[in-house]
Parts: C-alpha cells; sequence; structure tokens
C-alpha cells in the first residue's frame, strides 16, 4: 500500500467528524514523520509542528486528542509500512531465488521498506520499553516469516531460523552502520550474497535477471 493511504489510515484511526479534519490531520501527520525521521521523538512537539504548518497550536487540538494520540498515530503507520513489507516479501515468492531477491530489493526500496524509519523507531526503543516491546514484536514476526520461508525450501527447522536471522540482520545492520556502497557495486555480490544466505548456488539466469530488473527500476540509487 502507498505511503499517502498508509498514512491517511492512521490519519483516520479514532479520527471522528468530516473528510476535511481528517485530511487536516494527514497534514499533521506527515510533517511528524518528516521531524521523527530526521531528528527523533523529541523533535516532534506540538509547538513546533504549528510553527512548521503555519497554523495555531490550539488547532492541534481538532484533530488529535494530546501528543500521544498524534505519537500512536506514527507507530501505527510504522507498524503497517514495514513489517508487511518484509512478510510478504517471501510469503508470495514461488521459489528461493524470488523470496531472497525480494528481500534484496526490499532493502532497496522505500517506497515499500523505509530503513529511515525503521532507525528512529529503534533508537526510540532505546529509552521506551513499550516501543522496545513492539520493535521486538516486529522483528520476530519478520524473522518468523523468513525461517517458515526458509523451512517451504528444504531447511531443517535450526537452519531456517539462524538463516533467517543472519539475513535478517544483516539487511538491518546494512543501514544501521551507515553503509555506503554504489548500487551497482552492491549488485556485482548478488550471487555470492545469495549462496552466503542459502548455502546454494543460484540459478545464473535469474541473477542476471535480477540485475537487470534492480539497475533499470534503481539503478539512480545508492543504497
Amino acid at each position: 500500500m502507498p505511503d499517502s493511504q498508509l498514512l491517511i489510515s492512521a490519519a483516520e484511526r479514532s479520527q471522528q467528524g468530516s473528510e476535511r479534519k481528517a485530511l487536516q490531520r494527514l497534514d499533521w501527520l506527515r510533517r511528524a514523520l518528516d521531524l521523527f525521521v530526521a531528528e527523533g521523538i523529541d523533535a516532534v512537539r506540538i509547538t513546533r509542528l504549528a510553527d512548521d504548518l503555519q497554523v495555531t497550536r490550539g488547532s492541534f487540538y481538532w484533530h488529535f486528542d494530546n501528543r500521544k494520540d498524534l505519537i500512536d498515530a506514527l507507530v501505527d503507520f510504522w507498524q503497517r509500512k514495514n513489517t508487511p513489507a518484509f512478510t510478504t516479501a517471501v510469503r508470495d515468492a514461488d521459489s528461493l531465488e524470488q523470496g531472497i531477491f525480494n528481500v534484496f530489493e526490499l532493502c532497496i526500496d522505500s517506497a515499500r521498506f523505509d530503513p529511515r524509519l525503521d532507525l528512529a523507531l529503534r533508537e526510540w526503543a532505546r529509552r521506551s520499553p513499550g516501543i522496545r516491546a513492539r520493535v521486538d514484536d516486529a522483528d520476530a514476526e519478520r524473522i518468523d516469516a523468513l525461517r517458515d520461508f526458509f523451512a517451504r525450501y528444504d531447511y531443517a527447522s535450526t537452519d531456517a531460523l539462524i538463516r533467517a536471522r543472519v539475513l535478517y540482520f544483516s539487511q538491518i545492520g546494512f543501514y544501521a552502520l551507515e553503509v555506503h556502497e554504489p548500487l551497482e557495486q552492491r549488485l556485482a555480490y548478488t550471487e555470492a550474497y545469495f549462496e552466503s544466505f542459502t548455502g546454494r548456488r543460484p540459478d545464473p539466469r535469474r541473477c542476471r535477471e535480477f540485475v537487470e530488473y534492480i539497475s533499470k527500476h534503481h539503478g539512480a540509487q545508492t543504497p
């Protein structure tokens, strides 16, 4: 689902009133999300949001009960966007190559999975037990999906779990460590990454098709 639709869903969460009020709530959420990703949760303050949106502080309360209501909507957006992106990437795969390549693409396509948003939640979780629990639950759900994917392709239970963890932790760690690597160079390692994560050689034809597809659709990016 596109970010705009996810934000609208978050905006309408517990919101009563006219369509116009929901739209204005969406404006607050968009700005709050930008601040959260760029500067962290402490930057998401009602007065600052009002100043940025050039409205009165009092108008905030037409759309939210309080700051917690706004924060809950941000967390809801993260939950709706990032975790389903991982689970569906492997759930719908019709081969081992497709599932692994779906995960590779997911981690360079911010329209489907936003690593900056994930990292912002993780930073906040260091100081909030409640958010820590939400992040832990999300990690567990994503790893479970990857484990089930590996199990479908005849990996034993423990092997499937460890490979799921290695694949997931490496993808999240790529952004946590702020690795800067040209996409062309990253793609050059496709076969080696696949073999490292799966212990199997990929179909060379499918590898070439994947590299060509990524170069065509994401070639301007530097993950």
